[in-house]
């Protein structure tokens, strides 16, 4: 490839902050200190035009921006540094390395065409970008410029496919490459789809109209209350997603060994919940305690949660025929009076058939979710209680800065 695509220098090769054009500017690092950033002209010649841009994160098989720098760099040697920090004295054009940097190749294809691979907006996005001295206007004119550009990404994605081994997850990802790491929020990703499943379930979804069912005709399924299921299970999940995170950051160094698994991250939502303070940093009391309004709201909580994930067959399932007298009487549970003792028992469980599902339920599910986490909050000891409201809404997790781990 490097001998079919010769790599060519770049006319402009000065690093200037003036260079940095309006569209690049919101996501530009800010200065820093004594440093500014600084690039390079966008086109590699002048009166040179772009082309042609192909987002190579939406096109490649393969894409991996480290894989790709890997194999660029032993087919063509060091890239062009394209942006990076620079000393605002322009005598010291000392350059930052790491975070920030931006790079680039220049490849000839033709007299007149050129293709840049490079990285855009601090090193996380990446383009193949085409730049010729004159495009033509008919589409005869651009014919073989068009080929000779389709025949370049054809050979370039053939040449990624060919060097794979040059990256391998379990050997890349090591302990230090670890502690360095954000991870994302999964808990406000499933508490916000949540959110916006129950909005949609109060405007669409509404159970069928009672009807005559003849005799012998075929009951027909429902899937009124649906989404307001949907929205209850994902509220669970969220919390479900909450302590898990906890548990995954903060757990002891002396409870993290595989034989105790069964008593920490994989133990029942109850039990994480009210030992958390025991096998996990940063909490000075228990999470929740038993035989507090909290604690029945948990459990009815974690009973809902298991008949639904699992699929369990309750008494809301059930209906019967029941002989009196010379007569035949249909009765069920989510239909009918169930006695005095039944009825207080049902109210300590939440409803698992979907039709019963309603506002009312999941409200509650969500008010039971949001007091739990706030007493989670409200178990932590400062440091780590501060750590948490700083990510607990957001996208993304950073490191927690007590033991520099994840």
């Amino acid at each position: 490839m490097a001998k079919t695509y010769p790599r060519v220098e770049r006319e402009s090769r000065e690093l200037r902050p003036e260079y940095v054009t309006e569209e690049m500017a919101p996501f530009v690092p800010p200065s820093d200190g004594g440093f500014v950033y600084a690039v390079r002209k966008e086109a590699p010649f002048d009166k040179y035009e772009l082309a042609h841009e192909i987002g190579l994160e939406e096109t490649l098989p393969f894409f991996n921006s480290l894989l790709l720098y890997r194999i660029l760099k032993l087919l063509y040697d060091e890239p062009d540094t394209l942006g990076a920090f620079i000393s605002t004295d322009l005598s010291k054009p000392t350059l930052y390395t790491g975070a920030g940097i931006d790079w680039g190749y220049t490849l000839k294809l033709l007299d007149d065409l050129y293709v840049e691979v490079r990285s855009f907006r601090a090193n996380t996005l990446f383009r193949l970008r085409f730049w010729m001295k004159h495009i033509p206007k008919g589409i005869v004119e651009r014919e073989p410029y068009s080929h000779k550009m389709a025949g370049f990404f054809t050979d370039f994605i053939d040449c990624i496919e060919k060097n794979l081994h040059l990256f391998d997850e379990a050997q890349e990802i090591k302990e230090r490459t670890k502690t360095s790491a954000a991870i994302s929020n999964i808990f406000a990703e499933k508490y916000r789809a949540a959110e916006q499943l129950f909005a949609i379930a109060q405007d669409q979804d509404i159970l069928p109209k009672i009807k005559d069912i003849a005799y012998g005709e075929e009951v027909k399924i429902s899937t009124g209350g649906s989404i307001y299921l949907s929205s209850a299970i994902v509220f669970v999940i969220a919390l479900e997603s909450f302590i898990n995170t906890i548990y995954h950051l903060l757990l002891k160094e002396g409870f993290q060994a595989e034989a105790y698994e069964r008593i920490t991250i994989r133990a029942d939502l109850d039990v994480r919940l009210i030992t958390a303070h025991v096998f996990c940093d940063g909490f000075t009391k228990q999470i929740v305690t038993p035989h507090t309004d909290l604690w029945k709201r948990l459990l009815k909580l974690r009973r809902f949660r298991n008949d639904i994930v699992h699929g369990n067959v309750t008494s809301d399932h059930y209906f019967y025929s029941i002989q009196e007298d010379t007569n035949t009487f249909f009765y069920s549970g989510v239909t009918d009076f169930r006695g005095r003792k039944s009825e207080d028992k049902a109210k300590r469980n939440y409803p698992t058939t979907m039709a019963r599902i309603n506002k009312k339920t999941v409200s509650e599910i969500k008010e039971t979710v949001d007091q739990i986490v706030q007493s989670i909050v409200d178990s932590a000891d400062d440091e780590t209680r501060k750590w948490i409201e700083s990510w607990v809404w957001g996208a993304m997790i950073p490191k927690f800065g007590k033991n520099n781990t994840l």
